[in-house]
């Protein structure tokens, strides 16, 4: 008597399955056992619970080679499955040298697909076995391809080197084996399945606990509870082997935790306190606790009250955070804040001082010049008055773009327009460089008739504009001619300055308006400079609403174009130039500057008025106690006593409500908030012009 045995490999115990003697005769002497093609339905039944136990596709292939060893063997089995719709690839094999093999379309799969399989004796002569290394090839011999759907041909099982003495036709059309071989596929995906899962999740648990691990190393939270008394019971924290906080609370009340510098603050701890005795919620109270000599930690708690069944409170419990990193770097913000504001405060400190130093001659030469304007002149030496005056004008209008706070921090040009000689002061300005022409170099002007005598706009803007303009044709041209020309068209005023100079490369000219940007490198420049003029003259054309363009060509010269919208200022000549009378006034001038004194005493006395001079805001007050004055032009800056306490002496202490003019060099508007608070009725910023002098007094005193 015969025991047939099929063994199964599963989890490395080989699985016995003992079949009844009667069975194994209708399996091995084939008797009339009922048949389900070429297996009967008990060998159909054990086939397909040996596949079930395999739990790896090594078991598969093993269990399934032994299963039809009665009907056929074979070196390799293959399971490929469609990759798109082109080509198959392998997605489970008996041997490893046929994993991840690429096999194309080609006749044989169709006829697969077709009529459920086909067998292929030469390899080497189908596409899809061809493409193959030429060691599978080889290995390819005899081989039997089932395709398990002979409609769609999604999977395709592969026999090599095929033995058997059953016909290839019923083998491949046979019932009960492409059952058996459908139970194999599926338990092979569905391995293959797991084995992705099993990856993943193996991947995933492995990122989990390096991520837990990395956060109990870097968390800086733990949890904590207290009882009824505010003591610490319990600390937990991410990282079980650091104790630190365990050390540092357990066992302790919260207030006694804290060091020297938190047991000064009563407010802070009383307000957290009462929080506590209401059990009300508080969240991320901050505190300081030391750890050592010179060194603590700062700690953020947020707790909850707790209660129990009989809803009695039982203590707090909550999360603590380490919060000492945050702190310092809050402490080093802090710090260099504090170190901003106060090199702030020195350069606005710097800048007021220096207002005044550089403002106080400035004061001095411009009225003096106005001063000797108004005299009996010869016509040359008015012209050359003329030219002074311009250049101190321009010169006054960029001390005052350097000193003046506000437009050194926001960045904003300020206008201040006012009726002025436009022709004169083109004619000035372009006589200044008259003197710079040679025998190699001309300089030519041209005024257009058309162009209006009084216009409104900045005159010390557009002198800056011209002087940058025509001082750079200059500074690039060594023989050749310069030219400029002013003309207009419509409502706008064109300026044109054209040089016959090195020029500018195409490269260059597209930054030429940049800030520290000069002719290129090409050019051996003789003339230094930072390379801010042109970037400044751009921004304040665009402050006056105009435009500025550039044409030039390397080794031919340069031309810029500024163009200006303008408003004439003719038809205002008639109510300009009335002057408003004023009475005889006594003024007292508090003034230390000996030039500033001469100056401001000849422009009221020109005006008509008597004047009286205080040195010093001490001597101020003593003159004003002994004397009624009209009108007093108090200066800032002053030695023993200041303008400002002075003045808000005479308010204050002797209730004085004679007009106050500050005299300042300070042109910021802090400056002028601190006059105007103290009871000055006008501030007029040196250097003190004539006309604005005695717009100031007419606006006040008009008879």
């Amino acid at each position: 008597m015969k025991i047939l045995k099929i063994e199964a490999i599963h989890d490395g115990i080989i699985l016995k399955y003992a079949l009844s003697f009667a069975l194994c005769n209708a399996i091995l002497e084939k008797t009339q056992m009922p048949q389900y093609g070429l297996f009967t339905i008990e060998q159909l039944d054990i086939a397909l619970g040996c596949i079930c136990q395999a739990n790896d596709s090594n078991d598969l292939f093993v269990t399934f080679s032994k299963l039809v060893s009665s009907l056929f063997e074979y070196d390799e089995c293959i399971l490929l499955v469609r990759d798109g719709a082109e080509a198959y690839i392998s997605h489970s094999q008996s041997h490893v040298v046929f994993a991840h093999t690429h096999w194309p379309m080609s006749q044989v799969f169709t006829q697969a697909t077709i009529l459920g399989g086909s067998y292929i004796p030469h390899p080497e002569n189908e596409l899809a076995f061809s493409v193959q290394p030429q060691e599978l090839i080889a290995k390819l011999l005899n081989t039997l391809a089932i395709s398990l759907d002979g409609t769609s041909g999604h999977e395709i099982f592969l026999f090599t080197n095929i033995k058997t003495d059953i016909n290839v036709e019923h083998l491949i059309t046979d019932t009960s084996l492409r059952l058996v071989l459908k139970q194999l596929c599926a338990k092979l995906i569905s391995i293959k399945k797991f084995v992705h899962q099993s990856v993943h999740f193996r991947d995933l648990l492995r990122q989990t606990a390096q991520q837990s691990d990395l956060f109990a190393d870097f968390a800086s939270e733990w949890f904590w509870r207290t009882d009824r008394g505010l003591t610490f019971t319990q600390v937990s924290t991410f990282n079980e082997d650091n104790t630190f906080y365990k050390d540092h609370f357990m066992g302790k009340q919260l207030p006694s935790i804290c060091d020297d510098n938190e047991s000064g603050q009563q407010k802070k701890w009383q307000r957290f306190l009462h929080i506590i005795n209401l059990h009300n919620d508080f969240y991320e109270f901050e505190f300081e606790i030391e750890i050592k000599a010179q060194q603590s930690t700062w700690i953020s708690l947020s707790g909850k009250p707790q209660y129990d069944e009989q809803n009695q409170y039982i203590g707090y419990l909550g999360i603590a955070k380490d919060i000492t990193f945050a702190k310092q770097r809050e402490l080093a913000y802090k710090n260099a804040k504090d170190k901003a504001e106060s090199a702030n405060l020195a350069k606005s400190q710097f800048l007021a001082v220096m207002s005044h130093e550089i403002r106080t001659p400035m004061n001095a030469i411009l009225g003096m010049v106005e001063l000797l304007a108004d005299t009996q002149l010869e016509k040359q030496q008015r012209e050359w008055l003329s030219y002074a005056q311009s250049s101190a004008t321009l010169l006054q209008g960029l001390i005052s773009d350097v000193l003046d706070f506000s437009k050194i921090e926001s960045g904003v040009l300020e206008l201040d327009l006012s009726r002025i000689d436009l022709k004169q002061l083109l004619q000035s300005i372009t006589a200044q460089f008259r003197i710079r022409q040679s025998d190699l170099l001309k300089f030519t002007v041209s005024i257009d008739k058309q162009v209006p005598e009084y216009i409104y706009t900045d005159a010390t803007r557009l002198g800056q504009i011209l002087f940058n303009l025509i001082g750079n044709a200059f500074k690039y041209t060594s023989y050749g001619k310069v030219t400029f020309k002013a003309w207009t068209k419509g409502n706008s005023l064109l300026l044109s300055i054209k040089d016959t100079g090195v020029g500018i490369d195409k490269e260059s000219l597209q930054h030429i308006f940049e800030p520290f940007t000069q002719v290129g490198d090409s050019v051996k420049r003789k003339q230094q400079g930072v390379g801010l003029g042109l970037s400044i003259t751009k921004k304040i054309v665009e402050a006056m609403k105009g435009e500025i363009s550039c044409i030039s060509k390397l080794g031919e010269g340069t031309t810029f174009t500024v163009v200006l919208p303008y408003e004439n200022a003719k038809a205002h000549l008639q109510q300009t130039s009335q002057v408003c009378h004023v009475k005889q006034l006594d003024v007292l001038v508090a003034e230390d500057n000996p030039a500033n004194q001469v100056l401001i005493k000849a422009l009221l006395e020109k005006l008509g008025h008597k004047v009286t001079i205080a040195e010093t805001g001490s001597d101020a007050l003593n003159k004003a106690k002994n004397c009624t004055y009209d009108l007093v032009l108090m200066d800032m800056m002053m030695p023993v006593m200041d303008g400002l306490t002075a003045t808000q002496y005479m308010r204050k202490e002797m209730a004085l409500n004679v007009p106050i003019f500050a005299l300042t060099a300070n042109a910021g508007q802090e400056d002028k908030d601190k006059c105007l608070a103290v009871g000055m009725n006008k501030v007029l910023t040196k250097p003190i012009r004539f006309n604005i002098l005695e717009q100031a007094i007419s606006s006040i005193f008009i008879e």
